[in-house]
């Protein structure tokens, strides 16, 4: 009694682990539909409408009363005896199998096995689902690692039972349905009316799962707005509600969107109507420019068949490409069309036109096409380089090569003014580079050449002749040719003589040079010259005045520094005039009339200018003194009338004023006398006499670490490289310096 009673637990627990099982299944499958049909809406046992799915489901299970217990939890495996209660029959075994286990029936494990009650056949565990026949032993294959083989043995399908064996399978196969990806099922959905639902309510039979409606009284139902009656109704059309407002504005959306692209399409019709016309006008205005162009090269044809064209004949056609398109002629740059027309007659032109006789030639018939030609329109301040326009290409072409023979073969640089007024009458009318190439190619190569060869001592022309005229014109390339000419106008100055007089136009210089390189040039080769001639050829003899040497010196004055000419007089000339004032005063009979008269008349000699330097005022100033004195000494002024010494004079004035103004920096004075001649400046006089650069290089001889110097031509190429020690010139000879003569150097030079 008390084994059929567990017998009934086991098969009660069985039954409950199967239904789990479904409703597990059931459960998963619910949530399979639920996620692959459409959006369901909510339900309740007290409604009687509901919405229906595509989807099917199973019923669901009741549930258990509260008070009932699952029947796996009323058997207890403690209650079990190991000894075969409640274990599976034996399951026949194969022959193989059988002999496997008499054979090994004697055993102490089978003895063991067989006191617990397992037989052969019986599956391991308490309730007998275990493995029934032995583990396999398999043997791995040479050389193979793990993973290579499947070393699971195959279970032995006849030791299971058909009904555990199948749950078993069916159970992993649930498990491994529950990770593939749910299929998707169409879902239809089917939508009622408020009325229609009311409808299904008071007539329909009473759902048989809803219990709570089972009393609920037909008759007695009214429509209500109550919100807490039929939420579900309310829920379903709150989300049809929702359903209907989004696709509502979907359509809006989708509205404006059309509007906005009918609105776009109106536009862009409008647009392509005005291109349209626009196209249809610029192909009538391109018409009228053929037209015109037409009739532009018919007309050339016929003046390059004329002997004497005139090209005015071209210009009403010319204005009138301009006036009337002036935009298809930049766009189109119709300027080749003008410069194709004219190029016949203006070839035949060039070739009997002298550019130095005739400089005004071409330019009227030029200047008035000269924005149909597009004269200088390019940036010429752009570092990028572009092609020549027709305008441009014609000058490079024709004009210029007739330029080039004339300036090449008939100008000289000592008659300046023809290129210079033909330079000035085209330059508006040329382009950049052609500008450069006529002063870097065709006039500065004269020029220069001309300034090298001018000889101080056989002059033509002057120097400023030759460099004067272009200095406007020169651009960057001015210090170039005035550095030539400065060299030229020193080695000028070291063969002027006082007896010359000043340098015509010398005057003029001034601008050219820095107020220090001006100053320090005079220093050096003009007022030692005017210097001797006052000490060694002036004499102050009132009988028989000789004013020759004074009227050397004082046209300088405006040339020279006012302090430094100034000390010129006060060193050379007031001593001077003042010893022979003495000489006069101190004479028994002195005539003070003859004296004032001798005395106005040497403050007559002077300029004005002259006059009014400190210096020369005081020298003034003091023979005016040494009268007053003598006036005042009357008869004893032959004895008491002391001889001036006006060179201490002034070294005493100027002592105490170094000594009155101690504190102050001291003021620089500029010597009189030229400094000592050394013999760099005697080779540098000596190449300058030859025409020849003595150029520093700054750098040093290796070995003697002397400076060294560059001497060459005019055209400074070339030269050989010298330096200056002992009183010598030193000029490389083979890989050694040796000492040569001034000769041999400009030989060298000359080779």
């Amino acid at each position: 009694m008390a084994r059929r009673k567990r017998q009934l637990l086991e098969e009660e627990t069985d039954s409950d682990a199967s239904q789990g099982s479904d409703d597990a299944e059931n459960g998963e499958g619910d949530r399979k539909r639920r996620r692959s049909a459409a959006p369901s809406f909510v339900s309740s046992a007290t409604a009687a409408p509901t919405f229906t799915t595509g989807s099917s489901s199973k019923p669901a299970t009741p549930p258990l009363p509260r008070d009932s217990t699952p029947p796996s939890f009323a058997s207890s495996s403690a209650a079990r005896s190991f000894m075969g209660i409640g274990k599976k029959p034996a399951t026949p075994l194969p022959p193989q199998e059988q002999a496997h286990f008499r054979k090994i029936g004697n055993t102490f494990g089978a003895r063991m096995l067989a006191k617990m009650g397992w037989e052969a056949g019986m599956g391991l565990g308490v309730s007998g689902e275990g493995i029934a026949v032995p583990i396999e032993a398999s043997i791995r294959p040479k050389n193979i690692g793990l993973g290579g083989v499947k070393e699971k043995t195959r279970p032995t399908q006849e030791e299971r039972e058909p009904g555990a064996g199948v749950q078993v399978d069916e159970q992993k196969k649930k498990r491994a349905d529950a990770w593939k990806r749910p299929r998707k099922v169409k879902t239809k959905v089917e939508y009622k009316t408020y009325e229609e639902i009311v409808a299904e309510a008071t007539a329909g039979p009473t759902p048989p799962e809803v219990v709570s409606l089972a009393e609920a009284s037909v008759a007695s139902w009214t429509p209500s707005t109550d919100p807490t009656r039929i939420p579900e109704v309310r829920h379903n059309l709150r989300l049809i509600a929702e359903a209907c407002s989004t696709n509502l504005d979907g359509l809006a959306r989708e509205a404006k969107a059309l509007q906005e692209r009918k609105s776009f399409i109106a536009q862009e019709r409008i647009r392509l109507q005005n291109k349209a016309a626009d196209e249809d006008e610029l192909i009538a205005r391109l018409q009228q420019v053929t037209l015109v162009t037409d009739e532009i090269g018919t007309k050339s044809k016929e003046l390059s068949s004329t002997y004497e064209a005139d090209l005015d004949d071209l210009s009403p056609l010319f204005s009138k490409l301009l006036v009337e398109f002036p935009a298809e002629f930049d766009r189109y740059r119709l300027d080749e069309i003008v410069v194709a027309a004219i190029l016949p007659m203006v070839r035949r032109a060039v070739t009997q036109w002298n550019p130095l006789q005739d400089p005004y030639g071409l330019v009227s018939t030029l200047r008035g096409w000269k924005q149909a030609l597009k004269v200088n329109t390019a940036d010429e301040t752009s570092q990028v380089q572009k092609p020549m326009t027709p305008y441009e290409s014609l000058l490079w072409n024709v004009w210029l090569p007739k330029v080039r023979t004339c300036i090449n073969n008939e100008w000289s640089p000592e008659d300046p003014t023809p290129a210079v007024k033909f330079y000035e009458i085209w330059a508006s009318f040329l382009p950049g580079f052609v500008r450069d190439n006529i002063l870097d190619q065709l006039i500065l190569p004269k020029v220069s050449g001309a300034i090298a060869g001018w000889n101080p001592k056989h002059p033509t022309v002057s120097l400023q002749t030759l460099v004067f005229p272009w200095l406007p014109h020169l651009g960057l390339r001015v210090e170039d040719v005035l550095d030539d000419a400065r060299r030229k106008l020193r080695s000028f100055l070291r063969h002027w003589a006082p007896a010359d007089g000043v340098p015509k136009d010398f005057g003029i210089w001034r601008d050219v040079f820095e107020k220090r390189d001006w100053d320090a040039m005079l220093l050096k080769h003009v007022i030692p010259k005017l210097g001797f001639v006052l000490r060694e050829e002036f004499r102050v003899n009132p009988r028989n005045q000789d004013m020759t040497p004074l009227t050397q010196v004082l046209p300088w004055s405006t040339l020279i520094r006012p302090s430094v000419f100034s000390q010129l007089l006060e060193t050379e000339f007031f001593p001077k005039w003042l010893d022979v004032l003495h000489m006069w005063l101190i004479q028994p009979r002195v005539s003070f009339e003859e004296v004032a008269q001798w005395y106005s008349f040497w403050k007559a000699t002077f300029p004005e200018s002259v006059q009014n330097i400190p210096g020369v005022a005081r020298g003034f100033t003091r023979g005016l003194q040494l009268v007053n004195t003598a006036i005042e000494l009357g008869p004893n002024a032959p004895e008491k009338l002391k001889r001036p010494d006006y060179r201490a004079e002034l070294a005493a004035a100027a002592i105490g004023t170094t000594t009155t103004n101690a504190s102050a920096p001291p003021k620089k004075t500029v010597p009189l006398r030229l400094q000592e001649v050394t013999f760099r400046s005697i080779v540098e006089e000596y190449a300058a006499e030859h025409n020849l650069l003595f150029i520093p290089t700054g750098r040093a001889h290796e070995t003697s670490r002397m400076p060294l110097f560059r001497v060459s031509n005019a055209s400074a190429k070339g030269g050989i490289l010298v330096y200056i020690q002992d009183d010598a010139v030193w000029a490389p000879e083979g890989d050694e310096y040796r000492a040569i003569t001034l000769e041999e150097m400009v030989l060298k030079v000359n080779k």
